[in-house]
């Protein structure tokens, strides 16, 4: 029988075998099956399985065949030729009216800060595949007359202004990201909006794809029927694509057919338009028209069957060359063969004054911006993840080639978007050989150093078990800032981490933010904490409560007055005056699991109830509340004060290590 990670693929009169991981075809089961015992590990597999258990639970709850059965309805009612359109109004947001909001949202914002900033509008709103389900995403350029704030004062600025005004709630300040950025709910029209202030980049991103979806109807509609198709799936969310990732896909494979000149061809007529050393110039002048005979399905077909076969572990996506390149001999040699994205590096720092970070060739996905050469937009995507993409893809790409399911667009896209995982399931039940049992003692030893392995209860967040019943753990991803790195830099910390036996910066990195964490759980929140689990990489702890000490919480401080200073003077008034108000009086009880990845580069943490707690991580139960409150206050945590107190920790594990 086939392996769960692994699908067959009919080529010509010869039906090969293909490995999920690399996309290395084979002539037998027993020759793929011996290859991912060899080259793969087992834990891709492993989280492979928990996440279609997931997809399982989801597309089998009753919200999800409630949605089936609207569409087949709707597909059914289609005239010839237009199931696609109805597929896309299903799901497809309204522009006219979400640029109404947009205007909604920017008059206000605009008025409120008197001037001092112009509001610009960037993702789905502006390359026009915004879903029903699509947010807003902001970009505040500050005014240059007077002169401009500073980037740190406008964010504070506008915090402020969003956490006073009666036009929106629920304002989160995601201070650490890539891009920072403030996150918030405009009430009037119920919309969540990004907003960011450091990075005009993705304004100029955005424009292109705009105006790029716009040259055809055709490649709107891919573009749009690909991102539904994503959606439904799960191929988007955290560990996964992002929809920006997907849409420079898209532009490959336009590309590779042909259909889209690369970008550097696209630049190469006109004058180059240059933002801190990137060049984000272009003219679609140069772009052949589709033929008149290609349909969307047929783009549709040809996205699916060219990526079934890229070997994503040994490959970069490319839309500014137009092709898919090779890690190793593009990448991976000094000097190597792409001399645009040397120079683009040196003009950035020059730009800017600092060496930008190089690209992430590490990570199991690779894919180039189309624009800004360095920055891989496929780093979110873990190697369980690209196992999952990969078989969806294969799957699809025999749908949409099977001659029959072609004839008839209302069962082909039916399949896609909700039978498609059907087919998923029946692989992973099929027959596997079982593994050893390990004693309990080497298991330990196993799970204290996974590469961000998900523990055994852990589902993706917010995964319902059943329509209506509460999610079963909700994660929030922590990655190390430019600006983080740079407070552990530090001469005295260099000194007391070289030599030998010394550990990266990330280590550091990741052992101050778990100093981080537990100060805010039990000294911040007054949380009763039970250490289940105790490693180095793997934390596991009971919490539990009677008391909301985390809501409406102040992050304005005086002058002079440290972060963690003034949220502790804050809980001892807590402490004081809300045990008496029965408004505050909560049951929170649940589990806390913190898991590092093996390279110190990322924390996960998740958030999960105990077994027989009615109100789980339903939307306003304790839990889901004190998550919610966790992840803003870390995001407005400033690391810097943490690090400058805890360098002595790293001072003392230095000279246990030597």
């Amino acid at each position: 029988m086939p392996a769960p990670a692994s699908e067959q693929w009919d080529s010509g009169d010869v039906v090969v075998q293909v490995c999920m991981v690399c996309a290395a075809p084979f002539q037998s089961v027993q020759d793929c099956l011996a290859h991912e015992l060899l080259k793969h590990s087992s834990k891709p597999q492993k989280q492979l399985r928990q996440r279609l258990n997931a997809i399982t639970k989801l597309f089998t709850s009753k919200q999800t065949q409630s949605e089936r059965s609207e569409l087949q309805a709707v597909l059914v009612q289609s005239p010839p030729g237009g199931h696609l359109r109805a597929v896309l109004d299903f799901y497809a947001s309204d522009l006219r009216e979400l640029e109404d909001y947009y205007d909604q949202v920017r008059n206000c914002i605009e008025k409120e800060l008197k001037g001092k900033v112009k509001v610009y509008p960037f993702g789905s709103l502006v390359t026009g595949l915004a879903l029903k389900e699509s947010d807003i995403d902001l970009y505040l350029q500050p005014c240059d007359d007077p002169p401009p704030m500073v980037h740190k004062q406008l964010y504070n600025k506008v915090s402020n202004f969003l956490r006073r005004s009666k036009c929106f709630a629920d304002v989160f300040a995601i201070r650490h990201a890539r891009v920072p950025i403030i996150r918030c709910k405009h009430l009037l029209t119920g919309l969540s909006i990004d907003i960011n202030m450091s990075n005009p980049n993705s304004t100029y991103n955005s424009k292109f794809v705009g105006e790029l979806m716009r040259r055809d109807e055709r490649l709107r509609q891919l573009g749009l029927f690909l991102k539904i198709w994503a959606k439904k799936l799960k191929l988007i969310g955290h560990g996964s694509m992002t929809s920006y990732c997907l849409v420079s896909m898209i532009i490959v494979s336009l590309q590779v057919q042909n259909l889209l000149p690369s970008v550097k061809e696209l630049q190469s007529f006109c004058p180059p338009e240059n933002l801190c050393g990137v060049n984000y110039a272009y003219t679609l002048h140069l772009m052949p028209p589709i033929p008149n005979r290609m349909s969307t399905q047929e783009l549709i077909r040809n996205f699916f069957v060219y990526y079934s076969t890229v070997d994503f572990q040994k490959s970069v996506v490319s839309p500014f060359l137009g092709c898919v390149l090779d890690r190793e001999t593009t990448f991976g040699t000094p000097g190597g063969g792409f001399p645009e994205y040397e120079a683009q590096l040196q003009a950035m720092e020059e730009a800017v004054g600092e060496r930008p970070e190089a690209f992430q060739l590490d990570r199991s996905m690779c894919v180039q911006d189309p624009f800004e050469l360095q920055h891989n937009v496929a780093k979110s995507v873990s190697q369980s993840s690209l196992c999952y993409l990969r078989q969806c893809l294969i799957l699809a790409a025999q749908a949409s080639s099977d001659p029959e399911l072609q004839a008839q667009p209302s069962k082909l896209y039916d399949y896609l978007l909700f039978g498609l995982t059907d087919k998923l399931v029946a692989n992973q039940h099929k027959e596997k050989p079982t593994p050893p049992k390990q004693p309990k003692k080497e298991l330990k030893h196993e799970v204290a150093n996974l590469p961000m392995t998900e523990p055994k209860a852990a589902q993706p967040e917010a995964v319902a078990t059943e329509h209506g019943a509460p999610p079963i753990v909700r994660t929030h991803f922590i990655t190390p800032t430019t600006n983080d790195l740079k407070c552990l830099r530090s001469s005295e910390l260099t000194l007391t981490s070289s030599g030998e036996g010394a550990r990266p910066i990330y280590y550091y990195w990741m052992s101050c933010y778990v100093d981080t964490i537990k100060d805010v759980l039990a000294q911040l929140y007054v949380l009763n904490i039970e250490s289940l689990t105790d490693e180095p990489y793997y934390h596991r702890w009971r919490i539990s409560s009677s008391l909301d000490t985390w809501t409406g919480r102040s992050f304005q401080r005086g002058s002079g007055q440290s972060f963690f200073a003034h949220q502790l003077q804050q809980t001892i008034e807590f402490m004081k005056t809300r045990p008496a108000n029965p408004a505050y009086a909560v049951n929170l009880r649940g589990i806390l699991t913190l898991l590092a990845s093996d390279d110190y580069k990322e924390i996960r943490l998740d958030v999960e109830p105990l077994p027989g707690d009615l109100l789980g991580l339903q939307r306003n139960s304790p839990l889901t509340k004190l998550f919610k409150a966790f992840k803003n206050l870390l995001g407005n945590y400033s690391f810097k004060e943490k690090a400058s107190t805890w360098k002595y920790y790293a001072k003392s594990d230095q000279r246990g290590a030597q």
